[in-house]
């Protein structure tokens, strides 16, 4: 079992200003890539029971966020926020129709604006709980909307009514919460997504949330800040660590623990596709035309296509910096 590091924000204030600086400037304005529709405006989160106390919130038009929660004889627990307080409110709607027990707990499972917006529409005594990397890459707020804005048709009504709320919990590679009679875990098996991707994890239930770490069935890994390398080894201790028969991913449909076969098969792939490349003497520009193997790419008629076929893009271009040390 991990050792359990758990701070509270305020003795790492200076941390989080200094992670300031660190943020890596990333846009959407990458050439060839389209940014992910996650404007959730007309929206509706449902409400999908797993086991006994768990559920998934899924967002009926994918890949806007999905959400859940999970009810023990205490209280409860949510995983993500979402992206402005209407659609926080319509995650505490869906928990009042299960339950009036307190939600104690909101975990964060990465940094990102359509996770994390919605923080501050929750009660005041809710107990926001991230990984230290995440909370970390929260403070920078306003570049978080900058970097969002392309997600939304460029409408910053969206997530107007946002306001900054920071966790008050923070942990290091695992974190037992117990919830009276149902225990939840959170798992950071290391960077992948984002450098603090979050796994939450119900073990009786085998149910795990996965963030942006997994996206999905269908999907592919998005290096949008993470190496080839890294999130390949990250993917593969989370296969080896938890028994999952359920993933509720932060964006898309619902899978199982089959994907990481996918997820591994498709890193593999692309770090070999590469580095073949690379010793072949191919620029980057020459890089960018690998095709995105048959096996990993979305029917034809998929209304995510160019987005998929963008992402790979974007890991091509990122796998060739991170195997040329540019």
């Amino acid at each position: 079992m991990r050792k359990t590091t758990v701070f509270r924000l305020a003795g790492v204030a200076l941390l989080l200003s200094l992670a300031v600086l660190l943020v890596p400037q990333i846009g959407y304005g990458q050439t060839g890539f389209v940014a992910p529709p996650l404007n959730p405006t007309g929206v509706q989160l449902e409400t999908k029971q797993l086991d006994s106390g768990v559920y998934a919130l899924l967002a009926s038009r994918p890949p806007v966020d999905n959400s859940g929660f999970v009810v023990g004889e205490r209280g409860v627990l949510v995983i993500d926020a979402h992206i402005n307080g209407a659609m926080a409110r319509e995650i505490q709607a869906a928990v009042r129709r299960v339950t009036q027990k307190p939600i104690l707990y909101l975990v964060n499972t990465n940094y990102h604006g359509d996770h994390t917006f919605g923080n501050y529409a929750f009660p005041a005594d809710t107990l926001v709980v991230a990984q230290r990397r995440t909370a970390e890459r929260m403070h920078d707020f306003e570049h978080e909307k900058a970097f969002l804005l392309q997600t939304v048709n460029n409408d910053p009504t969206v997530y107007a009514d946002a306001e900054l709320r920071l966790p008050d919990i923070v942990f290091g590679d695992y974190l037992r919460l117990d919830l009276g009679g149902r225990v939840v875990e959170l798992y950071h098996f290391g960077p992948g997504n984002t450098p603090g991707d979050t796994v939450v994890y119900v073990p009786e239930a085998r149910v795990a949330w996965t963030g942006n770490l997994v996206v999905g069935e269908g999907s592919i890994p998005f290096l949008i800040e993470g190496g080839a390398q890294a999130y390949l080894g990250t993917i593969a201790q989370f296969a080896q660590a938890l028994e999952v028969e359920t993933i509720v991913p932060g964006h898309g449909t619902m899978t199982s623990g089959r994907i990481f076969d996918r997820y591994l098969g498709y890193l593999s792939n692309l770090i070999r596709s590469v580095r073949e490349a690379t010793r072949a003497g191919r620029s980057l520009e020459e890089t960018l035309q690998t095709p995105l193997a048959a096996a990993y790419a979305p029917p034809p008629d998929s209304p995510l296509g160019g987005f998929v076929r963008g992402v790979h893009g974007w890991n091509l271009r990122r796998t060739y910096q991170e195997l040329n040390g540019r």
